[in-house]
């Protein structure tokens, strides 16, 4: 498994940690507690946000607590020693059971924070931060990036015919056509009503009118099935590729905001694209 940055800065601070901790043990006398500051090694395992390096953290500090004991200089009598060392474990566990805790917890709350609950799809605020993470790897390496911007047609419709739980079902069956159409890397998102955006890096105007093109196919071929009906569905795509270094993120959604809107004029059923620059 690769080391991320976070992974090596909580390396580097354990071991200056363990370093300074491990040294002011062994100039201290049995009597100090000089293992609880080893509790500082555990809270560091917060930068990683991963509950198993507070596990580990807390274990090593377990470890050269115990390891302090024998290698400290005497200064006071085996009962005063062994309480020391024992609230030493006590402060490293107690502060390992707390941070363990409050990552599981952000861990539950994360996928919560980032996706649509209906579709399931990301959500608006994710779509906006990764595609700002995708221009910026476009300035550095200029990798094509495209996205594509669908609406559903006369979605209102199906609302008012068979109701907003039909309009649901429909919602949740079409981000399934997106994911089955898209690669691994790309990225959907519901990010409106009935609106989808999907990114799609190391993809030029051609793949990406493609993509767009066989979810529009899919979609007019499927049959929908809700509660005794069935109905059928078309949408409408704007597609546009980034390849001006000016372009923030507004203006590129923007554009192919701009190619939706063109394609729903134009009778909708149908993808428009265009080039920015």
């Amino acid at each position: 498994m690769q080391i991320g940055t976070r992974e090596q800065l909580v390396v580097l601070l354990s071991l200056l940690i363990c370093i300074a901790v491990l040294l002011f043990d062994i100039a201290s006398p049995l009597g100090v507690a000089a293992g609880v500051p080893y509790a500082a090694l555990v809270m560091v395992g917060l930068i990683t946000q991963r509950p198993r390096f507070i596990l580990v953290l807390a274990i090593l500090g377990s470890v050269l607590t115990v390891v302090g004991y024998f290698i400290s200089p005497p200064g006071a009598t085996y009962d005063v020693s062994v309480i020391n060392r024992g609230l030493a474990l006590f402060a490293i566990w107690a502060t390992a059971i707390v941070s363990y805790s409050h990552l599981s917890i952000l861990s539950r709350l994360e996928p919560m924070a980032i996706t649509d609950h209906l579709t399931g799809l990301y959500n608006r605020h994710y779509f906006t931060s990764e595609l700002v993470k995708q221009i910026n790897i476009w300035r550095r390496y200029q990798r094509p990036l495209s996205i594509l911007i669908l609406d559903i047609d006369f979605f209102k419709k199906v609302n008012d015919t068979y109701g907003h739980a039909a309009g649901d079902y429909v919602l949740e069956t079409l981000a399934k056509i997106c994911q089955e159409v898209v690669r691994d890397i790309d990225t959907v998102a519901r990010i409106g009503g009935e609106e989808f955006a999907i990114l799609l890096p190391s993809t030029a105007i051609n793949g990406a009118m493609q993509t767009a093109e066989r979810i529009r196919r899919q979609t007019e071929a499927y049959v929908f099935h809700y509660d005794g009906h069935r109905f059928r569905l078309t949408v409408s795509l704007g597609v546009a590729e980034l390849n001006d270094e000016s372009w923030s993120v507004t203006e590129f959604i923007k554009a192919a905001d701009e190619m939706l809107y063109k394609a729903k004029n134009s009778g909708r059923n149908r993808c428009m694209a265009r080039n920015i620059g």
